[in-house]
């Protein structure tokens, strides 16, 4: 699209129009500055972020690449894939602190444009899948932590991109935990009509400008929706108007799925002259009612919190300013199981006994990433753990509470134990500057005893270590009891650990916990 300058200078739009000609060439050196404000500030803005512009396609010196911010702590827990159409990734980092928060919750951001595209046809998909190969080999990504976004019609592509890894699994590497989009057309079928009553209506510049150029390309693209409706089916992430079975929508059955707009029509029909129809939302919101009837009840519709408002002070429901970024990045960590102490609330009752301390943290732990088991720990320390000297010392239980209903059985446990205390002792044994003479194998013993009331197995067993706070041998001993939480899907396995013989007083204290435990709050 071209546009005049009064000074007939002639300038080329690569992408599609926005508001109006004269906001297009505004919003035009507002991304220009904005781009060369990134560039100069990018070593020292929020949590000194390093924003890496990361090539992955040598033979596409312009635009192929995409940029990725690395997690603070350097652990990558999951990624963030954020998509653009027709704008380059740089313009949206002054839109969102997404990039942000991920940045302080252990998750790589990546923001990549999928160039001047509406869906997801076989070039896009190919660039999709060249980036994310990229990703997963560089930073060295878990395939099953990706989330997938998209930002206005990017969105559609994030959409029917996520339903194709589900309906043909064999040929993608991932398939996104959970896909969102931002003031998205779900529907290609709703995005032609929007374009015809914008045409028709011939009131907002902008509005009129984008519909035509969605028409135009289009039709260029595929003919038209009354020619061609197969390939637009194919196309299309949802069909609002097939409501005699299910269409592609069927394949975000299991996934996580949030659709955010700004539902404020007041200002859509004071400004814009838009009703409720001449808007994305009922496509939207159908959608996610198609999903939550087909039994998906991991999919929502998001009213935004706030107007959408762009980093340039204009008003605009189509902003990324309308997705609450903490709210957001924490519905993601919980979309891929990642475990957050701020926020976690155990569905469980486990009480603390007075003076006792507490701890949580995800399983498995940093310190023992080989353990198998997956979920969170809750532990409770003996009022004089660490004293040497206290009949309390090393005496402390936790509860596993673990995902997935994993085998738990004597060889499960007798391998996950070794290696969560070899961890403990490995780290502590660096932090400590523990000389190497000091140090002794950890072996772990377990064994099946007789079942305690209440357990579906009871073992008990022997873990011999470094005791790294007196740095000395040490046996302590365990008792774990196995336990059901049927209608939560987990199981509970509550360990005692001691090196006082069983018959100590301590052992009684465990005891009481173990008795006041419940699977509901």
């Amino acid at each position: 699209m071209k546009a005049k300058l009064k000074a007939n200078i002639e300038i080329t739009q690569p992408w599609k129009p926005i508001d109006s000609y004269v906001t297009q060439i505004t919003n035009m050196y507002i991304r220009l500055l904005g781009f060369l404000i990134a560039i100069i500030f990018i070593p020292v803005i929020p949590f000194c972020q390093s924003i890496e512009k990361v090539s992955y396609n040598p033979k596409d010196s312009t635009a192929g690449y995409y940029l990725a911010i690395r997690p603070q702590s350097n652990v990558i827990k999951g990624a963030l894939v954020l998509l653009s159409s027709f704008i380059p990734p740089e313009s949206l980092l002054p839109e969102t602190k997404l990039h942000n928060v991920a940045y302080a919750n252990d998750l790589l951001m990546i923001i990549a444009s999928t160039q001047q595209k509406l869906y997801a046809d076989s070039s896009s998909v190919d660039r999709i899948n060249s980036i994310l190969k990229d990703v997963v080999t560089r930073f060295a990504v878990d395939t099953s932590t990706f989330v997938l976004a998209g930002y206005t019609e990017a969105g559609n592509i994030a959409l029917r991109y996520t339903e194709l890894t589900y309906q043909n699994p064999s040929q993608y590497l991932i398939q996104p935990k959970a896909v969102f989009g931002i003031d998205t057309p779900v529907d290609l079928f709703g995005l032609w009509h929007w374009s015809e009553r914008q045409v028709k209506k011939n009131y907002w510049p902008g509005s009129v400008g984008d519909a035509k150029y969605f028409l135009d390309v289009m039709t260029k693209e595929n003919g038209t929706i009354y020619n061609n409706r197969e390939k637009y089916i194919q196309l299309s992430p949802f069909n609002k108007q097939e409501e005699t079975k299910a269409g592609n929508e069927q394949y975000l059955r299991n996934v996580a799925v949030r659709l955010y707009y700004d539902t404020d029509i007041e200002w859509q029909l004071k400004n814009r002259r838009n009703s409720f129809h001449d808007t994305n939302i009922p496509d939207g919101s159908e959608l996610i009612n198609r999903l939550l009837l087909s039994g998906n009840t991991k999919a929502e519709f998001i009213t935004s919190r706030q107007p959408g408002l762009r980093s340039n002070g204009i008003r605009h429901p189509n902003s990324l300013s309308i997705v609450d970024e903490v709210e957001c990045i924490q519905w993601i960590k919980k979309c891929l199981d990642i475990f957050d102490f701020n926020t976690w609330t155990p569905p469980y009752n486990l009480i603390i006994p007075k003076d006792w301390g507490i701890e949580h943290f995800p399983l498995p732990p940093d310190f023992a990433p080989g353990m198998t088991y997956k979920g969170v720990e809750d532990l409770r320390f003996a009022p004089r753990w660490g004293d040497s000297s206290s009949g309390d010392y090393w005496g402390y239980a936790y509860l596993w509470w673990l995902q997935g209903k994993p085998k738990v059985d004597a060889i499960s446990l007798q391998q996950n134990v070794t290696e969560y205390y070899s961890g403990l002792v490995g780290r502590n044994i660096i932090e400590r500057r523990i000389p190497a003479n000091k140090v002794v194998p950890t072996v772990a013993t377990i064994k099946q005893i007789k079942t305690t009331s209440g357990d579906i197995e009871t073992y008990g067993g022997t873990i011999s270590m470094l005791d790294y706070m007196t740095q000395k041998p040490i046996v302590l001993n365990t008792l774990i009891h196995v336990r059901n939480c049927g209608e939560q899907k987990n199981i509970v396995v509550f360990v005692k650990i001691s090196p006082r013989p069983l018959v100590h007083p301590i052992w009684k204290q465990f005891g009481a916990i173990l008795e006041e435990f419940k699977c509901d709050k």
